[in-house]
């Protein structure tokens, strides 16, 4: 069973979340810097507006104050007995700052309140002072949206983050797209060679490497093909020739058995060498398609018709037809009859299914038994059987798995994928 892990998994998001977040870091620091330095030199500007008010109101006579007190509500002051004094001990830093500010200029005992329902300051000399200030509420520093500064930062950063990432992992998106197409059997394309210096020496030599595999691959099956066709016209005579042989009937018969047996694994190699890409991919309707096949096999194989018409899929006729034979000759060399074939859409695309009624294999050689070359338990033949129907299955895109069924016996199961 797989842990869940809290660290994602795949490379893209690992970068992205690191350089988003040291981007979104640095950026809050800097905020917070400049709020510092601009909230500090505010914070000292009201304590030195606050000390000269208290002066000059503790030095004004009660005549004095009523004279100059339209001139004061001008400037947004006002100067009321200490009882309407209302509010709360300032919550903002930069007010909190001014009055400590204040009280090392000498005024230690100055109170401050703020009523934020009426946007008012009330400044006081001292506790038991009769006189109170009421003045304007100051702005915030900065700008008056804050939040949206924060909301900018982050999906700058973010954004940042994604466009750095973006410039790494295509390349690498690109390059396990080549692998994949190369693995389903498709002719290398190559790869872009554009970009930053590295990244384009990265996929010339990617490229190099495609096509030194696909030059490999097309010699190693023109030999394989060549040496196969070029045995198969001596056995062919060495057959004509056993029937004319004056020898005993079953001996006769045992070198012409042996002979056949050989054409066989012969064919095998050739239909490994070739595994249908020469074939063209045609639009066909699967239903009829497998009820026609069906209706060429021998006794012991049963069709199970799909409850829903199945929809039309780009095939290669003659090469699935040849995957599916070999699904079917597999059950009946080494399972039991009956061997049940059915069809039926999936989400994927639709889902054939070939299954025998014998032992089954091992729970661990059921991913090894595909293979080239690879066999479980006995029956003849070379081990190409089930690795050309996964060379076949992969031209179309699908995928191709053996489990061992529930109620006994071995399952073949192919997914074509519906075109997109």
């Amino acid at each position: 069973m797989k842990k869940s892990r809290l660290w994602p998994d795949t490379l893209f998001t690992r970068m992205f979340l690191i350089i988003a977040g040291l981007l979104l870091l640095s950026q809050l620091a800097v905020y917070w810097f400049f709020n510092i330095y601009q909230a500090n030199p505010q914070a000292e500007r009201l304590a030195q507006n606050w000390a000269q008010i208290l002066t000059l109101s503790e030095t004004l006579s009660s005549a004095q104050r009523r004279a100059t007190a339209s001139e004061l509500m001008h400037q947004g002051l006002r100067i009321v007995p200490a009882g309407a004094l209302r509010g709360h001990n300032p919550r903002m830093p930069v007010l909190a700052n001014a009055l400590q500010l204040l009280h090392r200029m000498g005024w230690p005992q100055a109170q401050l309140r703020m009523d934020g329902r009426r946007r008012v300051l009330w400044l006081q000399a001292r506790p038991d002072a009769a006189l109170a200030l009421a003045m304007p509420m100051p702005h915030s520093p900065g700008l008056p949206l804050p939040w949206f500064k924060l909301a900018a930062i982050l999906l700058l950063s973010w954004l940042g983050a994604y466009l750095a990432v973006r410039q790494v992992t295509r390349p690498l998106t690109r390059l396990m797209q080549g692998v994949a197409r190369l693995r389903g059997g498709d002719t290398p394309a190559g790869l872009p060679e554009a970009g930053p210096a590295d990244l384009r020496r990265l996929a010339e030599r990617f490229n190099q490497t495609l096509r030194d595999l696909h030059r490999l691959w097309k010699e190693r099956e023109m030999v394989l093909v060549g040496v196969s066709h070029d045995l198969r016209t001596p056995l062919t005579r060495m057959r004509l020739s056993a029937e004319f042989l004056s020898a005993e009937e079953e001996a006769r018969g045992e070198i012409i058995a042996n002979i056949q047996e050989m054409d066989k694994v012969i064919h095998q190699f050739l239909d490994y060498a070739r595994s249908g890409e020469q074939e063209p991919l045609l639009t066909t309707d699967l239903d009829l398609w497998l009820k026609r096949f069906i209706l060429r096999q021998q006794a012991g194989v049963v069709w199970h018709p799909a409850a829903v018409d199945l929809p039309k899929l780009s095939i290669q006729e003659v090469g699935l037809a040849r995957a599916l034979q070999n699904l079917i000759d597999n059950a009946q060399s080494h399972g039991a009859a009956p061997i049940d074939v059915s069809a039926e859409p999936s989400a994927d695309g639709v889902l054939i299914r070939v299954r025998d009624h014998g032992p089954g294999i091992a729970e661990t050689e059921l991913e090894t038994v595909r293979a080239p070359f690879a066999q479980a338990g006995k029956g003849g033949g070379v081990g190409l059987g089930l690795a050309i129907v996964e060379r076949i299955v992969a031209y179309h895109h699908g995928r191709f798995t053996l489990v061992n069924a529930s109620g006994g016996g071995l399952e073949a199961r192919i997914i074509l994928p519906q075109p997109r």
